[in-house]
């Protein structure tokens, strides 16, 4: 995770300091007329979104996302309208106050009564297992003054997650991890924008045919809903 995030910031980091050095607001701008214009951007945005989990394997509790912008492509031929292509990093976090995650041997996500997985006289039981993805949304942008609207589809690219059990046995605090959980490796979903002035909100979908997780894991499915805020 580490090695990731230092990834990400260098990238940013790169590419923001090159389209700074180009325009005041860090933003290079590739073509520009009266009518149109092709912009490239680094971190152009965070999201922090609530996850509206749908799963009858485990009860959820506080599940949630967040994202952030790396680079980001827009192109708009007319004014007002356009298409924008980026890159971002996201973390899913799928939490249960009542059930305790687990990997199996082929570092599938599984699910128990936390009753079942730990000794009964445990409190303040929490578990979680986090996903790490890159998405490539594509959307297609309206822009009235400060007001935008995006509508489009995101191509995922998953990496390995990690699950954490978290519980105190008398007065002692006990962490449980197990890295190298296993989740699907592409999938997609439908993503819908609102914003005005610099923040605004999300719709993200994932249609029924798509499987976070793989074959043999629990089953889970979700739609999230959010805020994003300008960088």
């Amino acid at each position: 995770m580490k090695r990731i995030l230092f990834i990400i910031g260098a990238l940013m980091a790169l590419a923001s300091s090159s389209a700074f050095a180009q325009d005041e607001d860090a933003s290079l701008t590739i073509i520009a007329s009266d009518n149109g214009k092709i912009e490239f951007d680094a971190g152009t945005h965070i999201g922090f979104g609530y996850n509206l989990l749908k799963s009858d394997d485990f009860t959820s509790s506080g599940s949630g996302e967040f994202f952030v912008n790396i680079l980001n492509l827009k192109i708009f031929p007319v004014n007002g309208f356009g298409i924008e292509v980026g890159v971002d990093y996201k973390t899913m976090d799928f939490n249960s106050k009542e059930d305790a995650f687990f990997l199996d041997g082929d570092k599938k996500v599984q699910v128990k009564s936390a009753k079942e997985a730990y000794p009964a006289d445990i409190t303040k039981f929490r578990s979680r297992f986090r996903s790490n993805t890159f998405s490539a949304p594509v959307m297609l942008k309206f822009e009235a003054g400060t007001t935008s609207i995006g509508l489009g589809v995101e191509g995922n690219l998953n990496l390995t997650g990690r699950v954490k059990n978290k519980y105190f046995d008398g007065d002692q605090k006990i962490k449980d991890i197990k890295k190298g959980a296993q989740f699907t490796k592409y999938n997609y979903n439908f993503l819908a924008t609102l914003s005005f002035d610099g923040s605004g909100v999300y719709f993200r979908y994932y249609p029924k045919s798509v499987s976070i997780l793989p074959e043999g894991s629990l089953n889970v499915g979700f739609m999230a809903v959010g805020v994003i805020f300008d960088m």
